[in-house]
């Protein structure tokens, strides 16, 4: 069997599909991206990173994992090689009519997951969007916490980038020596300016462009591709972590279908002044 062939959608049929949804109603949507990431990194990073990442999820959480979403409005690295510069607006418009697709298709509780930076704003305009429309609650996760802070010192002694993130990803999509991290290269992770640094200090958003290869994810020596299994490793724990997930989600669907239901603002005692 194909490594979390219980888990992907994309292997299952379409009956298989059906007798699922008749007890169970969840799955999460990976969402990546296309885009340069350095010297090294492989283009497909963002999404062998949530691509890994959801299906460690969906293993946990005893649910379905959709096809990976591949293309995305990638930020600061959209003129450069096999960047695919999709616009935000295309973006939000695809991931909702997706969402809106699964909901249609009988799944309930959809969870968007994804790394990619730029993602954070686009999910919360999706799941935004897709309740006002259709009073459904979807969850956007756009979060480093499949490799979080205490997990990585313990192991590793240093903190997660994106190196040792698709490394782990490549070992569990069975892609393991398609990305080989060792070097004696070290480049820091910068803005290409450093005014932006100085805007962002005062809550100011702009967009960027990179100015060099390095600066999207910064370069490290030390890391080896020997390194992948315990990184999986750590990735497992943190799933595990996240296993009340399914059920506060579905806790929370009630409690706003229940708000809806019997509006506060409709009642006489309504007010508190």
């Amino acid at each position: 069997m194909v490594d979390y062939q219980h888990v992907r959608m994309d292997l299952m049929t379409s009956k298989q599909v059906a007798d699922y949804l008749k007890t169970n109603d969840m799955v999460v949507l990976p969402v990546g991206c296309t885009e340069m990431h350095g010297p090294a990194v492989p283009l497909g990073c963002d999404t062998f990173h949530a691509w890994a990442s959801a299906l460690l999820l969906a293993d946990v959480w005893k649910c379905l994992c959709a096809p990976p979403v591949c293309y995305a409005f990638p930020g600061a690295s959209g003129p450069w090689p096999g960047t695919v510069d999709v616009s935000p607006e295309i973006t939000v418009a695809y991931l909702k009519a997706i969402v809106k697709a699964l909901l249609k298709g009988g799944f309930k509780r959809v969870v968007m997951y994804g790394t990619h930076g730029p993602l954070g704003a686009m999910f919360q305009m999706v799941l935004r969007s897709v309740y006002q429309e259709t009073q459904q609650v979807i969850i956007g996760m756009q979060s480093p916490q499949l490799m979080p802070e205490d997990l990585m010192m313990a192991e590793f002694g240093y903190g997660r980038k994106e190196d040792i993130l698709v490394l782990a990803s490549l070992r569990i999509l069975g892609l393991h020596g398609a990305y080989d991290p060792a070097t004696d290269v070290e480049k820091p992770q910068t803005f290409p300016f450093e005014t932006v640094g100085a805007l962002k200090k005062h809550g100011a958003s702009v967009p960027w462009i990179f100015s060099a290869d390095y600066q999207h994810t910064g370069i490290r020596p030390g890391l080896k591709l020997d390194d992948a299994d315990r990184a999986v490793s750590v990735m497992k724990q943190a799933a595990r972590r996240m296993a009340d997930l399914p059920e506060n989600f579905a806790r929370y669907q009630a409690q706003m279908a229940e708000l809806m239901a019997n509006p506060p603002w409709k009642r006489g005692d309504a007010w508190s002044m």
